[in-house]
This record gives C-alpha cells, sequence and structure tokens, in this order.
C-alpha cells in the first residue's frame, strides 16, 4: 500500500467506519519489523520506558480479514492480562514461586536475553491458544522466510515457566494496595440480585461492616453457634433485604459508624447514603403517611439512631415524633409485638437509648386510642389519675400531654413506693428454717458474681463514635428495672424470685463462658424473652418491656438534676432492692439461718430508723416535672377540688 493512499484514508478517518484508532495494534506492514524491533529493545535495556510507550498507538486500516483478526488477539491479549494484574491486585499478595524457582538477585543492568521473548506468561498462552485455530500470521510467515523459528520456541515449555523478569524496564511493577483502591472497585458486586438496590464494591463493604463490626465494636455483641444475640444480622435478613428504603438506611448508619471508626464525624460516603435515605424516606411518606410498613419504620428509627451520634436532639425529636405517629397509626406497640415481633424489640430498643431530650410524651404509644390507655396487671399504673388545670390558657393538645407527663410521674413513684411495702411486707412475713442437710442457697446477685458486675461496672470502650457512653448508662438502668418489674410480680405474686435469677446467671454463661458479656448483650436477653423467665406463665404482649420504656424515661429526666446525683440514686436503690432479695432469701418458703440473720438485722435497722424512705417524693416530683408543686395552704384556696391527694397542674 502506497504513502499516499494511505494520507488518503487518514484524512477521511472521521467519516469512514473502516477505520477505526486501536490502541498498540501491528498493521501487516509493520509486522516484518516486529522481531527486530523485539531484538533491539532488548539490546537497548538502558533506554527510557516512556521513548517505547510514544509509538504503542498508532492508526492502521483495517480492511482484510488478517488485520482484523490480528486486532482481536491483541484486544483479546491486552484483555486477559488486565483481568490477571487486577485479580492479582485484590487479593493483595504476590504469586507463591512455584516449585524448582531459583531466586537471584536482580541486578540494575538487563540481561541479554532472547530476541522477541515473551515477558508475560499470560501472553505466551493466550497466543498458543490462538495459534492453533487461526492460519499462520504475517509474522510466521516472515520468520519462515528468513529462515528462523518463532522465538517461543526457543526455551521448552518447563523452562519457560521458571523464567523470571530480569530487566525492571521491561517489567511494570505492581502496586498492591487496599481492595477499595482497586480502580475496578465501583464495579456491581451482587450477582444474584439478591439486594433491593444496585450495590458496588465501597457499598458492600458496608454491608460486611454493619453485620460485623458495627455490632462487636459499638455493642461488644459476641457471635456464636451457642447464643444468637447479634441483633444487626435479623435486621438485615428480615428488614433490609426486603425493601430498598431500609436497606438504604441500613448503609446509611453503616457509614456513619464507618466514619466515626476513621476519626471523622461525616465522610463524603455517609452524607450521601443518609440523604438518599431520607429522600427516599419523604417519597415513601407522601405516599402512605397513615399505614405505613415495618421498612419505613425501621429507617424513621434508624435515622433517629444517627441524629443521636451527631448530638443533635432537636432532629431527633423530629424522627421521634414521626415514629410515634407511625406506631400510633399501626395499633401501637401492643399490636406491634404481635404483628411485628423483631421490630418491636428492635424500637424498644433504640428507645432505650435515646437522648432525653428526644422523647416525646411519656413512653410509646401502647394503644392507637386517644388518650391512649396503659396496659393491665401493673397496680402501680393507674389510668384514672384526674389533674385539675388551674388556668385555661393552655392549648388542649399541650394540656393532655403535660397530663400524660404527670400519670408517668406519679406511676414512678407509685412504683416505687409500693416496692418498697412489698419488701417490708416480706421482710416481716414467717419462713420456716431449712434443714441442716439441704444444700447451701446460691446466691446470683452479690459482689463477686457476673451479673452484679455486669450492672454494676461498665467498662469504658471504644465504641467507633465519640462522647457516646451515655449509651451504656441507659441500657443499664434499663436492664435494672428489668429485674425490679419481675422482683415487683414476685413480691406481689408470692412467688420465689431466686429462679429468675438463676436463669439470667445460666444465660448470661451461655452467652460467654470466660468473661463478662456486655451489657448491650443482657438487655437483648430480656427483650428476646420480654422480660419473663422462658416458661414463666405470662400474657405475651409485650406490657413488660412497655413499663420498662416508661419508667426510663422518667428517669432520664433527673439524668443532669444536681449534678447526677440523683441519677446514681435511683440506680442505687434498685440495686439495693435486689441485694436485699439476696441476702434475706426474700419470697423463699425455707431460707437458712444466714438469711435468718440478715432478715433480722434489716429490721432493727429500720426500727432504728437507720434505713427509712429513699427521698422526698415532693422534691422528687418537682425534679421530674421542672414545675412548682403548689403547698397544701395553696390547695385549700381552690374551690371544686375535693380530694387534696390529686395533683394539680399550676
Amino acid at each position: 500500500m502506497g504513502e499516499e493512499d494511505k494520507d488518503a484514508k487518514l484524512r477521511k478517518w472521521p467519516d469512514d467506519p473502516d477505520i477505526r484508532p486501536s490502541p498498540a495494534v501491528e498493521s501487516p506492514a509493520s509486522a516484518k519489523g516486529a522481531s527486530s524491533d523485539g531484538s533491539r529493545q532488548s539490546k537497548v535495556g538502558g533506554q527510557s520506558q516512556s521513548l517505547s510507550e510514544s509509538k504503542n498507538f498508532e492508526f492502521v486500516l483495517v480492511t482484510d480479514n488478517e488485520s482484523r483478526r490480528q486486532v482481536r488477539r491483541h484486544a483479546m491479549r491486552q484483555y486477559m492480562h488486565q483481568r490477571r494484574i487486577d485479580s492479582i491486585t485484590r487479593l493483595g499478595v504476590t504469586r507463591a514461586p512455584a516449585a524448582g524457582w531459583t531466586t537471584r538477585p536482580i541486578s540494575n543492568q538487563p540481561h541479554p536475553q532472547p530476541a522477541g521473548a515473551s515477558t508475560y506468561d499470560e501472553q505466551d498462552d493466550v497466543s498458543s491458544k490462538t495459534k492453533r485455530n487461526s492460519p499462520p500470521t504475517a509474522e510466521e510467515k516472515f520468520n519462515e522466510a528468513e529462515g528462523k523459528t518463532p522465538s517461543r520456541q526457543l526455551l521448552p515449555k518447563t523452562e519457560k515457566v521458571k523464567r523470571e523478569p530480569t530487566s525492571p524496564l521491561l517489567v511494570p511493577k505492581l502496586r498492591y494496595i487496599q481492595p477499595h483502591g482497586v480502580p475496578d472497585h465501583g464495579t456491581v458486586r451482587d450477582p444474584f440480585s439478591s439486594y433491593p438496590v444496585p450495590i458496588k464494591g465501597a457499598d458492600h463493604e458496608l454491608i460486611q461492616h454493619f453485620v460485623v463490626t458495627y455490632p462487636s465494636m459499638m455493642y461488644k455483641f459476641i457471635d456464636s453457634a451457642a447464643n444468637n444475640l447479634n441483633p444487626m444480622k435479623e435486621i438485615f435478613k428480615q428488614l433490609a433485604l426486603n425493601d430498598e428504603l431500609p436497606f438504604q438506611a441500613m448503609l446509611a448508619i453503616a457509614s456513619k459508624h464507618r466514619a466515626g471508626v476513621e476519626g471523622k464525624t461525616e465522610s463524603v460516603q455517609s452524607l450521601t447514603h443518609k440523604m438518599r435515605a431520607l429522600r427516599l424516606m419523604n417519597e415513601r411518606i407522601q405516599m402512605d403517611s397513615k399505614t405505613a410498613n415495618d421498612g419505613t419504620i425501621y429507617a424513621v428509627a434508624t435515622m433517629a439512631v444517627i441524629e443521636k451520634w451527631s448530638k443533635d436532639a432537636s432532629i431527633e425529636r423530629m424522627h421521634f415524633r414521626g415514629l410515634a405517629s407511625m406506631i400510633k397509626n399501626r395499633g401501637g406497640m401492643q399490636v406491634m409485638h404481635n404483628s411485628s415481633p423483631f421490630l418491636g424489640k428492635v424500637l424498644y430498643w433504640v428507645d432505650f437509648s435515646c437522648a432525653s431530650k428526644a422523647t416525646v410524651g411519656a413512653a410509646l404509644p401502647w394503644t392507637g386510642a386517644i388518650p391512649d390507655t396503659p396496659p393491665t396487671g401493673f397496680d402501680f399504673l393507674d389510668p384514672d389519675v384526674h389533674f385539675y388545670t388551674a388556668h385555661t390558657s393552655t392549648p388542649q393538645g399541650d394540656t393532655e400531654m403535660f397530663c400524660d407527663q404527670y400519670r408517668a410521674c406519679e406511676d414512678f413513684l407509685r412504683f416505687f413506693r409500693h416496692l418498697h411495702k412489698l419488701e417490708h411486707t416480706a421482710l416481716n412475713s414467717p419462713s420456716a428454717l431449712a434443714y441442716t442437710e439441704t444444700p447451701p442457697r446460691i446466691k446470683s446477685f452479690v459482689p463477686g458474681t457476673k451479673l452484679h458486675s455486669i450492672l454494676t461496672l461498665l467498662p469504658d470502650y471504644d465504641h467507633g463514635i465519640r462522647d457516646i457512653r451515655f449509651i451504656d448508662e441507659y441500657t443499664c438502668m434499663s436492664c435494672l428495672f428489668f429485674i425490679a418489674v419481675a422482683l415487683y410480680h414476685s413480691y406481689s405474686t408470692s412467688t420465689p424470685f431466686d429462679p429468675y435469677l438463676q436463669w439470667l446467671e445460666r444465660a448470661i454463661d451461655c452467652i460467654n463462658p470466660h468473661e463478662n458479656p456486655s451489657i448491650t448483650s443482657i438487655l437483648w436477653l430480656f427483650l428476646q424473652t420480654t422480660g419473663f423467665m422462658p416458661g414463666e406463665d405470662h400474657d405475651n404482649s409485650g406490657a413488660r418491656c412497655w413499663v420498662v420504656s416508661r419508667m426510663v424515661r422518667i428517669t432520664k429526666h433527673l439524668e443532669w438534676k444536681r449534678h447526677g446525683t440523683i441519677w446514681d440514686s435511683i440506680r442505687q436503690v434498685l440495686i439495693n432492692f435486689i441485694l436485699t432479695q439476696q441476702e434475706c432469701a426474700l419470697g423463699e418458703e425455707t431460707v437458712d439461718a444466714e438469711a435468718l440473720t440478715a432478715r433480722a438485722k434489716m429490721r432493727d435497722s429500720a426500727l432504728c430508723g437507720e434505713r427509712g424512705y429513699f427521698w422526698d417524693e415532693d422534691e422528687l416530683r418537682r425534679e421530674i416535672l421542672d414545675v412548682r408543686v403548689p403547698a397544701r395552704s395553696e390547695l385549700e384556696s381552690l374551690s371544686g377540688i375535693d380530694d387534696l391527694d390529686v395533683p394539680v397542674l399550676t
């Protein structure tokens, strides 16, 4: 082909479909000099690599079948070569040397090499496979005409495997980097289309972070065959995989925690997934704002957790207000427990750990009715408490909210008052002395036991998110209330309480027989059984979880009152209730001599006035409600109040 014809065709290249740019493709005319160029390159090893790379691209005319075959062969070589490099890079390790290799130091000067010897084994393999199914190329015809054999046949097959690259100029060095830095890491990583949204490599790592890293670092969940106390797995399987909105919310909270692990408040990844989740959530609420499904409710709860980590109580409160409205539209937590029991446990978990300023109302809605009614079976919950309002300027909605807060405060004070009376009754009740042959009684909650150390000594560790240790404080208070409510039920029904603590002790040993499990693991023991011992007769409505949630919300109002002394006082009162039952064997039919001695000591201290009531209820009521409680003389001047024990809203 003449130079003039070639130039003319190149000038027509933009309009000619037969002319294509192809990187590093040799035309038949240039194939004759391929062997001589390879030998010349091996002789000049000290030249710069950029000089050779400048000739790698040229425009070729592919009008005949032979040229097109060479283009396809070269493209396949480059594709397989790049696939091999990317696979090795993702593994992050070099290829293990085969048996029989010899280690030789690579000098700075290149060693002589047979002309045209291939540097990459994969190119040899591809070319050898191609040659078996295609006619001889122009390069092979040229070699036969010159009386030479192809350079690939100079060495036997076994020697070719053992060959090492000898010149750093001819062999590019691979850089082994982290998986998230691989160039093709943005490709889709869900080959079976099992995820509700397309997932790329960087987002695929968030799933592993959510299921493994996040629960083990944030809550110290231990995943083993002996226990199933990793709720993140169930959230992923039951909620995230079924809907794009909870799946996106899962990615948002995982990326938020991952940013905290890396020492950042936010990252581009966390903000991106958060905005996507909020956009999907707004679209879902606009479509159906009344009957929210499980995925939407979980997404709203997850957004509240993210804002809690961001220390933005106003946005967290907004999410909790929407969450309460959705739960009420679903029929309350009573219906949620029956229709979606796992989601109900997750919602209680989120409510236990929410910030004190983010709570809306005195508890999660128990029913969908207005006003809400508490569950039955708890004599310290009184839904018939009425309040006298001494002014009429407050809107009706705000008045109802204030009255609900007052009822919760009175229920809180009444619970401790009744539990103290039940303890006093059990302390003075007669019990038979156990026989001397009876095995000694095992105490499950005394200093030195696992349960006692878990509930009294909270370790400080890296959660991945800064300044979030208060979650463990809230969780510990919730566990203490679960035990206290169970003790209240034991005293009220005159049933032994030791089996309940023994069940807890066995469950803790199943979680981790060698070390103390985390406080969140103990909380999930209560959530899985709704606070009851397995096999215990109960209505299975989740009412005990609701009562604990109501008590914890009231306690959070006292968290920072008087520099935290009231919070510590409530925590110690709950611990003392359990310790007194264990030391005195209260509620047991038979007691040993040690328990009788402890009972006598307790009665003597009560008679001497050393062990009185815990606090002044009027002062505690003022701290809980942040209002001034009127004195009795002020109540007498108000007309229309027959019972002076009725709380007054002023």
